[in-house]
């Protein structure tokens, strides 16, 4: 609707009404001066009235854009600020979650490496008895590195028949060097005169000295006049204390590389020293008894008896530490001296 046709709507078409305030002419002459002065008046009133109440259309649709804006915008900023609470409760319990699980985590791990280790130790301690066995082969192909320090001893007896045995070197200096035997092969030299003592190590033969001896330990001391022979380590102390149930390998210095090794498992082990399974022939009496880090813990014997008889295939040996009570001097250096 156009704004003319507004106003036209507006006009009067009769005359006023009463009481709208116009004179009226007398009648049949109305009066053209008053009449339109109410028409001005009157069109005057509306327009106000019209200006007033009514917006044009592009004003009207600003306004109804502002108020949807507000409104949504009212709208989102409640949802908005409901959701962001929410978002800020939600965040906080993660959190809370995320600190407790690292916390549970952290003590989980901790548990597992516990257990982890008491199982790596079980399995250890149920392996120390196959340890052995897996070293063994090793031992055997390796029975190449004693042979420099040890040698097969030759002699007679009392009734004049051979009598042999291994001897290992504990003692060397650039002139001469001293070896540990059995007492047994050696036991017809401790009367004078005594047979000759032969140490051989394959077509060589060196002459031994008895030197020194334990009968009660089957121990012996030789003497060579050849310096810088090699020594085999011993071991420690607190080793040789804790021997039972792990495996022993007792060398000869008879065989093929210089020297042959045996295998048993200590399955006793006292002050008077430790019984092996290890199976010795006459060639290993005397010689060194080592563990598996080849170290020496005993000296092998088929005549050691601490408890006052022949105990069969199950043969002692003497600790590696009795040889500096009963046949060395051991201080700083190991030192050896003939006997009285």
């Amino acid at each position: 609707m156009s704004q003319l046709d507004h106003d036209r709507d507006l006009a009067p078409t009769g005359p006023p009404p009463a009481g709208t305030g116009e004179p009226e002419a007398p009648a049949g002459r109305p009066d053209p001066r008053r009449r339109a002065d109410w028409r001005r008046a009157e069109k005057a009133r509306r327009y106000a009235a019209r200006k007033s109440v009514r917006f044009p259309i592009f004003t009207r649709s600003i306004l109804l854009w502002w108020l949807v804006f507000a409104l949504t915008g009212l709208a989102f900023g409640a949802s908005g600020a409901f959701f962001w609470a929410t978002f800020n409760s939600q965040v906080s319990e993660l959190r809370e979650d995320t600190q407790d699980f690292e916390e549970r985590s952290l003590e989980a791990q901790n548990s597992i490496e516990t257990q982890r280790q008491e199982a790596l130790a079980q399995i250890e301690e149920a392996l120390k008895p196959l340890q052995g066995f897996l070293s063994e082969s090793q031992m055997l192909q390796l029975a190449q590195l004693f042979s420099p320090a040890v040698y097969s001893v030759a002699t007679l007896d009392e009734n004049g028949f051979p009598s042999t045995g291994t001897a290992f070197a504990v003692l060397s200096d650039p002139g001469q060097t001293f070896l540990v035997t059995s007492h047994a092969t050696v036991k017809a030299s401790t009367v004078r005169p005594g047979p000759r003592i032969t140490l051989r190590k394959g077509t060589e033969e060196i002459d031994a000295e008895l030197w020194n001896w334990d009968a009660e330990r089957d121990l012996a001391l030789l003497r060579i006049e050849r310096g810088d022979v090699p020594i085999l380590d011993w071991a420690a102390e607190d080793q040789a204390a804790r021997l039972l149930g792990t495996r022993v390998f007792p060398v000869s210095g008879l065989g093929g590389p210089g020297a042959s090794i045996t295998s048993g498992m200590v399955i006793d082990q006292s002050a008077a020293g430790f019984q092996h399974t290890a199976p010795l022939g006459p060639a290993f009496q005397g010689g060194p008894v080592v563990n598996v880090d080849g170290k020496v813990v005993g000296v092998a014997s088929l005549a050691y008896r601490p408890l006052g008889f022949d105990p069969g295939q199950i043969h002692f040996s003497v600790p590696v530490t009795e040889l500096c009570q009963r046949i060395l001097s051991c201080g700083i250096e190991r030192r050896a001296g003939p006997r009285d």
